[in-house]
């Protein structure tokens, strides 16, 4: 067996030694392309990365980032290709080619249109689905002055919500300016939806459930390729600078392909093909709808796509490299054997879990609603208190804290002028919309997290049951929980709440779990002999003693929320977290160093008081014993 097991081995290493020897001399180029974080340009990505194994050898991935960032990088040499350059969203694009910083192949399409979006049926209903219209006379912006009540904004009863684009695209701002232009900002509240994810998801859970919506959205995506929505017309685009000032329709930009200078000069044959690629939105869209109802990747789709239409590999290829192509889709000849590649997958059916998932949602959307509302008036009450404190008052407050809390003048004098830089750099009312959602998620922690840290900590049934489940949350991703928080409850601070909520949740429930469950077994029997009951053993005795653990959970628990601020800006949750993003996108070093000081002087000082508090609370303690 021994002989079998090492003539099979030396084999498998004979096999790999000659496959790394026929490769050497032959270094593969790996092609970078920009992942700006939407779904058109993934596809594309694909399509030029497939035609770029199949044809050239090469390999290929993709750098994330957003549309600013990854332009720079384009610039920098540290991308080699971004497919989908969309020149109006770049306020340097002009600038920087006159430059020479970078080439310009072509355009990939440029038939695009984007606007403020409605569902039809909103305007014309769905007797199929049951809905009746709801706004039959609407057909231009300027209409929906006539209709902010079909539009509810859930965090400002009695105003719409026009939902916008993303913060830090150019367009976004023009967005804005047609709104405010319109006189819509009386009567709307103008939504920033954080990603276009977060973005797409809103549109999707209204679309599904029937509702009323209406927001920025573009060509080509899957979502306008899957969905039947209405454009809402505007006056006729007359010049830029008409455009740019949201006076007029907005124009089809020019999506063009951009490589890198040093690729332009070292890879002349594979950038022929990139100025001869060239698609149109409708085609685009229809391939991203196929996507999303088949539950196909991006490279599936990609296949799908060069299959579909054949004809455009011999438009954009030599005949050599398009036969390459095309024996690789086995459009000529079957594929052979890849020694290489993983044989088989599991046929998971993602699409009918999610659907499950949505269907779910739709059924109880009732029950979520009625906690949207609930933790919207509990944000609402808590932000309402904050506003009544005047800034004076505020820092009062914390220098008296800071310097009763640590015996020191100097400290709650610190204290006091790292917050008075928050109110000095136009931060304070920010602050004040972060600390609200902040609050509202470690009050929901706490309520929560520590009845059931005391119920694991006296069932080891239960322990052994709940701590799997915290680990998993503690080691998921957070970006993860986004994704119910979303599909549940919508866009806006409620749904940030949640995801706070789940991801700062688990440092409460295992240091109170772990405080009750170190306590001296010899007090607890001591307590027990004196004819305490097991509910007055707890409360008297096991929950003092476990304190000192417990409060470090509590403190935990707030680092962990003040960690999300950033994160649960992605789906619209405004404040300092916002204007971290906004600055990320838009790659404003200044901006966005102001907002994360703001971020940091926040998280300290919380920090700071509250082991303070604890810490005081303590020494009280011993000095009473």
């Amino acid at each position: 067996m021994k002989r079998i097991l090492s003539a099979v081995l030396a084999l498998v290493m004979a096999v790999s030694f000659c496959v790394g020897l026929s490769g050497c001399g032959e270094e593969k180029r790996e092609i970078v392309f920009a992942d700006v974080g939407w779904d058109s340009v993934r596809f594309h990505n694909a399509v030029a990365g497939f035609v770029a194994e199949a044809a050239y050898g090469y390999s290929w991935r993709e750098l994330p980032g957003s549309t600013p960032i990854m332009h720079e990088a384009l610039k920098k040499g540290e991308i080699d290709v971004n497919m989908e350059e969309w020149t109006d969203n770049i306020s340097t694009y002009d600038d920087d080619l006159a430059a020479g910083t970078f080439h310009d192949l072509g355009t990939n399409f440029g038939d695009n249109i984007q606007g403020f979006y409605v569902p039809r049926y909103v305007i014309e209903g769905d007797p199929e689905r049951g809905i009746e219209p709801l706004a039959p006379d609407l057909k231009t912006v300027q209409d929906l002055k006539k209709y902010p009540q079909i539009f509810p904004d859930d965090e400002n009863p009695g105003k719409g919500r026009i939902y916008g684009a993303i913060p830090g695209w150019e367009i976004n701002e023009i967005m804005k300016r047609k709104v405010e232009y319109n006189g819509l900002d009386q009567s709307y509240i103008y939504f920033q939806p954080g990603s276009d994810s977060a973005l797409a998801a809103a549109f999707t859970s209204a679309y599904e459930k029937g509702q009323p919506i209406v927001g920025y959205y573009w060509e080509p995506t899957w979502m306008l390729g899957k969905y039947d929505m209405v454009l809402l017309d505007d006056s006729p685009y007359i010049d830029d600078e008409s455009y740019k000032a949201g006076r007029t329709a907005c124009p089809s930009v020019d999506v063009t392909i951009g490589v890198s200078n040093q690729f332009y000069e070292e890879e002349p044959e594979f950038c022929a093909f990139l100025t001869s690629y060239e698609t149109s939105s409708a085609l685009t869209s229809k391939a991203l709808a196929h996507m999303q109802e088949t539950g196909d990747n991006y490279v599936e789709t990609a296949k799908w796509f060069l299959t579909e239409h054949s004809e455009m590999i011999d438009e954009w290829l030599p005949e050599d490299k398009a036969a390459s192509v095309k024996k690789e889709l086995g459009l000529i000849e079957d594929k052979g054997f890849d020694l290489f590649a993983f044989p088989f997958t599991l046929p998971i059916d993602v699409n009918a879990f999610d659907a499950s998932v949505k269907g779910f949602a739709n059924q109880f959307s009732g029950f979520f609603g009625a906690i949207k509302n609930g933790l919207n008036g509990l944000i609402g009450a808590i932000y309402a208190i904050l506003n009544l404190i005047p800034w004076w008052l505020m820092l009062a407050v914390v220098f008296f804290a800071g310097w009763k809390l640590t015996g020191k003048v100097t400290t709650g004098i610190l204290y006091a002028v790292m917050l008075f830089f928050i109110g000095l750099i136009g931060l304070w009312s920010l602050m004040y919309e972060t600390l609200s959602i902040v609050l509202a998620a470690v009050v929901i922690s706490l309520v929560i997290g520590f009845p059931v840290g005391i119920l694991i900590s006296s069932s080891d049934r239960a322990n052994n049951i709940v701590r799997p489940i915290l680990d998993t949350m503690q080691t998921m991703p957070v970006f993860v929980y986004l994704i119910p928080a979303v599909l549940f409850f919508g866009l806006g601070k409620a749904p940030a709440v949640i995801a706070t909520t789940i991801y700062a949740i688990v440092p409460v429930i295992r240091l109170t779990s772990h405080g009750i469950r170190q306590v001296d077994p010899e007090v607890v029997e001591a307590a027990k002999a004196f004819g305490s009951t097991r509910f007055q053993t707890l409360v008297k005795v096991q929950i003092p003693q476990a304190m000192p653990t417990i409060l470090t959970g509590v403190n935990q628990t707030l680092m962990m929320a003040m960690a999300m601020v950033v994160t649960c800006s992605m789906i619209g949750a405004s404040g300092l977290g916002m204007e971290v993003l906004i600055s990320v996108n838009r790659i404003e070093i200044g901006r966005g160093l102001l907002a994360g000081v703001a971020v940091v002087i926040v998280a300290i000082l919380m920090d700071r008081l509250t082991q303070g508090w604890f810490k005081k609370g303590e020494e009280q303690d011993h000095v009473g014993q």
